[in-house]
């Protein structure tokens, strides 16, 4: 038995529906992108509002060090993710130069 499927055996509707339902929007893809950096970027800033209230709201200066180790992680998911956005490259769009 062969690992690889024969054209036969694979019906000829099944594949435009497949690449139908893979093709993406530009829109669908924007949108999936900006949840991606609400949520990897914006948590890290959420941990460093808290740490910050907390810290006012206390007095104790040690928890200002949580703040800061928020921050810096928030560095470098800004860095990933500016490294990993596919903005400037949307599938199905005619390249500018």
């Amino acid at each position: 038995m062969s690992a690889v499927a024969s054209a036969d055996a694979l019906a000829a509707t099944d594949v435009p529906v497949a690449a139908a339902a893979a093709v993406l929007t530009p829109e669908a893809i924007q949108a999936a992108e900006q949840k991606r950096w609400m949520v990897w970027f914006g948590l890290p800033a959420l941990v460093m509002s808290i740490f910050v209230g907390i810290t006012l709201g206390t007095g104790d200066a040690w928890i200002l060090g949580l703040a800061i180790g928020a921050l810096l992680v928030d560095i470098f998911v800004l860095v990933w993710l500016a490294m990993s956005s596919d903005t400037n490259g949307l599938i199905g769009e005619p390249s500018s130069h």
